[in-house]
């Protein structure tokens, strides 16, 4: 017996997360901390525990300002 069949709009969304070891470490221990199976369903818990949800658009800056406020650290 299999699992029963999934009902609804099925929407697909296929991402590169590209983590820098020396500025990502705890993300990197995060995702290495789980199989490569349960991955996706450790990233979709996190997500829906965290403030990811009430995250919006407009609230995050620009790379312009990203990139400003890395050189302001450099100087």
């Amino acid at each position: 017996m299999g699992r029963s069949r999934k009902i609804g709009q099925l929407y697909v969304y296929r991402l590169t997360l590209r983590l820098w070891e020396g500025e990502d470490d705890d993300l990197i221990a995060f995702l290495e901390s789980f199989p490569i199976g349960k991955r996706i369903v450790a990233v979709k818990s996190a997500m829906r525990n965290g403030q990811l949800l009430i995250l919006e658009t407009d609230d995050l800056p620009d790379d312009d300002d990203l990139a400003a406020f890395a050189d302001d650290l450099l100087l």
